[in-house]
């Protein structure tokens, strides 16, 4: 093993893994793309196998019960919070989901997106028992309701993700068509589609008509024409934050993520490269297409606003967007913004060379955001801090 590599044979999400909520015959599929397996990932691998089987089954079952109320279940246009990983987007998710005319992929809705209708209330008093009490990649608490990222759900409805490069981080060519999707051929399209409107409509039914989708996926930030397309009357709020806090968290993030769900040791000067790369190219795609946007249906919050006063900003937000209830959402978030002064964030050290390196790497999203170049001589022993 290189240098560059790190072994991921332990975990710190518990007993579960992203492929845990994997069907039979994706989890075939998966394999046909030949992941790199070494022995550190096999109890993943094999575990996951086995969940595929009971996935199957469980999924039939809940089709033959719930198919065709599912399919009568009307939609409302959608709300996509949108942004690179690590700039907040989880803190607006949050916050927003509290508004109760919202709704959203949950826990189960994420592990088990084939079959949680069915399978819910028995998984909720069985799962969130083995789950840990915080995320890994940022200490955020972890509970079976507080909402989750969808793109992990629709990957393992029919694999054409990004996320794909969980397990296969060497082999770009997987996963990289899969962040706009204009390369995909009319019978993908047509098949990511149905399966992302299915989805969003069991969120639905399970809630009850009348009730908005709030979804949140960086992913998402390169398919706003795909996504228009879809919704015409969807909303989008963009989140941005600090480039030197967003790349050292990013960074936290993937080698904790890909770690905990891979079936092979990291390469990290490839995952990191890997990382910088995508940033720049969200850069690209977000200031091409949010000219195409309609008046009054995108929103931009910059992070550091928002963690000073919430309240002031999500109501720009709101009446930006056009959207009611903001004065049920100010009150019910009361108690979770008095919960989050006593969250502790992570903490990296940055030198003056990685300085340096993320400033000419990503200087397109300082002059595109307004941030300033830190000080060479004042980093030395600087915390960088983030969540």
């Amino acid at each position: 093993m290189s240098k560059s590599q790190e072994n991921n044979s332990g975990s710190t999400q518990g007993p579960f893994c992203v492929w845990s909520g994997i069907g039979f015959t994706n989890f075939i599929k998966l394999l046909r793309l030949r992941p790199t397996i070494r022995w550190s990932g096999m109890f993943r691998l094999i575990s996951s196998g086995l969940f595929s089987i009971s996935n199957s089954l469980l999924s039939l079952m809940e089709k033959l019960v719930f198919s065709r109320k599912v399919n009568k279940t009307k939609l409302e246009p959608p709300v996509f919070i949108i942004g690179h990983w690590r700039s907040g987007t989880t803190l607006l998710h949050n916050l927003i989901s509290m508004d109760k005319q919202f709704i959203y992929p949950n826990m189960g809705a994420m592990l088990f997106p084939s079959h949680f209708l069915l399978t819910e209330p028995v998984l909720k008093q069985v799962v969130r028992r083995l789950l840990p009490k915080q995320r890994p990649m940022d200490n955020m608490p972890v509970t079976w309701d507080l909402p989750q990222e969808d793109e992990t759900s629709i990957m393992l409805l029919h694999l054409m993700s990004p996320y794909l490069a969980i397990s296969f981080s060497d082999q770009p060519e997987v996963y990289e068509r899969y962040y706009e999707l204009d390369q995909l051929t009319p019978k993908e399209a047509s098949l990511w589609k149905k399966t992302f409107i299915y989805f969003m409509k069991k969120l639905t039914y399970k809630a009850g008509e009348n009730k908005r989708v709030l979804l949140k996926s960086p992913t998402h930030t390169f398919r706003i024409p795909f996504l228009l397309k879809m919704f015409p009357d969807a909303r989008f709020v963009y989140i941005y934050r600090n480039p030197y806090k967003v790349y050292n968290s990013t960074l936290h993030l993937r080698r904790t993520m890909f770690g905990d769900n891979g079936f092979a040791p990291l390469d990290m000067e490839k995952l990191e490269e890997d990382m910088a790369n995508i940033y720049e190219n969200h850069l690209h795609v977000y200031e091409r297409d949010r000219q195409i946007v309609p008046e009054g249906q995108l929103h931009e919050v910059r992070f550091e606003d928002l963690e000073a006063d919430p309240v002031s900003e999500l109501r720009k937000v709101y009446e930006h967007l056009n959207l009611s209830g903001f004065e049920e959402l100010e009150k019910n978030m009361q108690p979770y913004l008095k919960d989050q002064k006593s969250y502790k964030k992570n903490k990296y050290e940055m030198d003056a060379d990685q300085e340096k390196k993320i400033y000419e790497r990503w200087q397109k999203a300082f002059e595109m955001f307004g941030y300033e170049r830190l000080p060479s001589d004042a980093l030395v022993k600087k915390e960088c801090v983030t969540s």
